[in-house]
Order: C-alpha cells, then sequence, then structure tokens
C-alpha cells in the first residue's frame, strides 16, 4: 500500500515539475507593436521578446517599411521593405520604482526589397533598380514606459544597414507602440 502512495507520489512530482517549469517560463515573453516614421514614408514593426534575466533580453521582430525614393527631381518611385530581424538587448537604465526601463541592442537583419511594384522601367534617363533580397544589421535604443504590470509603452528608435540594398544602404525608424508581457 504505501509503495503505491510513494509510485503515485513520485509520477506526480515527476508530472508536475516540468510543468510548472514551462508555465513559469511564459512569464519572460513580450509582444510589442509599433507604427513608426521615416523621411518620405512609414513602417511597421511586430516584436516578441525573450527576457533572459532583468537585465537583457533576446528580440526577433518582423518589420515593413513603406517610402518613396526621389533619386532627383524628375524621378519619385515606391519602394517597400520586409525584414527579419534578430538580436540581444541589454539594459542601460532602469528605474523599477518609477516604471521607466531603457535597453541598447542590435543584430542581424535579412529582408525583401520591393522596388517600384517589381517594373524596372526607365524614367527620364533614370534605371529603376531590380527588387531583392537584402542582408545587413541593425542597432536599436528603446525607452520602456511601464502602464500596468501587463502593459507598456516603448519608443524604438531603429538603425537599420544593409550592404546590398540597391536603394537606401541606411533606414532610420523612430516609433512608439504598445508591448503586452505574458503572466
Amino acid at each position: 500500500m504505501k509503495k503505491k502512495y510513494l509510485y503515485r507520489l513520485a509520477l506526480w512530482v515527476l508530472l508536475v515539475l516540468p510543468i510548472q517549469k514551462v508555465q513559469s517560463q511564459r512569464g519572460n515573453f513580450s509582444f510589442g507593436l509599433a507604427p513608426s516614421y521615416k523621411a518620405n514614408g512609414y513602417g511597421i514593426s511586430f516584436s516578441v521578446n525573450n527576457y533572459r534575466s532583468a537585465a537583457d533580453y533576446v528580440h526577433l521582430s518582423i518589420t515593413a517599411v513603406f517610402s518613396n525614393e526621389q533619386p532627383d527631381a524628375t524621378v519619385e518611385f515606391p519602394y517597400e521593405d520586409y525584414l527579419l530581424n534578430l538580436g540581444y538587448f541589454t539594459t542601460v537604465l532602469s528605474r523599477p520604482n518609477r516604471g521607466l526601463f531603457m535597453y541598447f541592442g542590435g543584430g542581424a537583419s535579412t529582408g525583401y526589397e520591393y522596388i517600384n511594384k517589381g517594373e524596372t522601367d526607365v524614367v527620364y534617363g533614370y534605371q529603376i533598380p531590380k527588387s531583392g533580397m537584402i542582408y545587413g544589421g541593425f542597432a536599436s535604443f528603446e525607452m520602456d514606459f511601464y502602464l500596468t504590470d501587463s502593459f507598456s509603452l516603448f519608443v524604438p528608435i531603429s538603425g537599420f544597414y544593409h550592404l546590398n540594398s540597391n536603394l537606401n544602404n541606411a533606414i532610420l525608424l523612430v516609433g512608439v507602440g504598445i508591448r503586452c508581457y505574458l503572466k
């Protein structure tokens, strides 16, 4: 009889401990959505953060940038960048009693640059470049203002540099968004 209870207790411990660890890891995630401003356009970014500790996190985001390029006064055409970013952020300043945190980080960025709806025309003697894959890196500074335990307002200032871009190698996005923390 005692053996039966010990067996059930051991089985219960083996089942509950892994579930408890999975539940506690879920509290380390946040999701954010931030519309951004760019010169001659705008962007939007959806991010997922995995907090490794109170001071740093791993960042994954999908960013879309919509803008117009004007190489000279007679030519203007639209372009779109769709980016996947993976990076690491660390705390620069934290004031938990005031609900303010500042992070700095960066990482790899890759994506697709869609130029002039895929058409490569010659307009007034200017050859519009071809669409294609782009790769490079990004650096970002984020300020996080806690509204509640589950939500915060964050301000990302992100710079992207793509080595093989046919238009702008560098892009700067400034945004304001909302972040939701899972408990």
